[in-house]
């Protein structure tokens, strides 16, 4: 016999909060990478474009960086 304390677990409420926490994880995964996979190469173009080679591909990461950080800071505050 199962012990009296023991609490059944509802399989639905445990599917939609593992559903709930994929859903999480991709978020987040796309806010860290969209800024330096659109800025650096654009960096890096800009950078044999112009011969600056490789201070604007430094400055598109640092800023595709800052775009990361804002966009996950922004979705802990439960921003969209």
């Amino acid at each position: 016999m199962a012990n009296e304390t023991e609490q059944k677990i509802d399989p639905t409420k445990v599917k939609a909060s593992t559903k709930q926490l994929l859903w999480s994880m991709a978020d987040v995964t796309w806010r860290m990478f969209t800024g330096p996979l659109v800025l650096v190469p654009a960096g890096l173009w800009a950078d044999l474009k112009w011969g600056t080679k490789p201070w604007l591909t430094i400055v598109a990461a640092a800023a595709g960086l800052a775009v990361s950080v804002l966009l996950v800071r922004a979705q802990l505050r439960g921003g969209q």
